[in-house]
């Protein structure tokens, strides 16, 4: 017992090695920014642009598989440059004294890279094998991206009131609502039986 309990004590490295590489994933970032390497601010300043203008109102079309999962990638993508951006724009190198926003914006940063690699690596098994046997990898990469968007939005809006206020702060906050925002919600328990239905099947993981 006397061991078991003094060897659990290594799980705090692993935990706060995680912890250190989600503050370096955009500290590194803002860095390189700072230096020039990286263009951050000027993405972040047409994502602010954006939203003073007025949406387009034109009826999308979703007919072809992931359509409308890769345009809400592309919105998560401007909910992390208008949170990330901001958060350089008024704190410059100092921000990585904010270790909370930071760990925000690298929440943020994570979710939209796990999203957008299912669906991009479910989308090349499709051409590969068909869409017919791809349904369950096609409602996993749907259902990772559900519950990534609304993680951003609770990210992001951490991030927002922590370093912004009055006007700005309610422009950015109707960003994050507009960003995240599905024309066509998934159908999530339809998604998850999809998913069970094949590991009852299988009687094993399956993927």
């Amino acid at each position: 017992m006397e061991s078991a309990w003094r060897d659990a004590r290594i799980t705090r490295i692993y935990e706060g090695t995680n912890e250190i590489n989600r503050m370096l994933a955009v500290g590194m970032l803002v860095k390189k920014a700072m230096k020039g390497h990286v263009d951050l601010l000027n993405p972040a300043m047409k994502v602010v642009d954006e939203l003073k203008g007025i949406p387009s109102m034109d009826k999308p079309d979703y007919s072809e598989l992931f359509a409308e999962e890769k345009e809400m990638i592309q919105k998560l993508k401007k909910v992390f440059l208008m949170v990330a951006g901001s958060a350089v724009q008024k704190f410059g190198p100092e921000m990585e004294e904010h270790q909370q926003l930071l760990l925000a914006s690298s929440d943020i940063l994570i979710e939209v890279y796990l999203a957008e690699s299912a669906i991009l690596r479910t989308e090349k098994n499709v051409k590969r094998f068909g869409e017919d046997k791809q349904q369950e990898q096609i409602a996993m990469s749907k259902l990772y991206l559900y519950h990534a968007v609304d993680t951003i939005a609770q990210k992001a809006k951490e991030g927002i009131v922590s370093f912004s206020e009055g006007d700005e702060q309610r422009m950015m906050l109707m960003g994050v609502k507009r960003f995240t925002k599905y024309h066509n919600f998934p159908n999530v328990a339809a998604l998850r039986t999809k998913i069970a239905e094949k590991l009852i099947l299988d009687n094993k993981f399956s993927f």
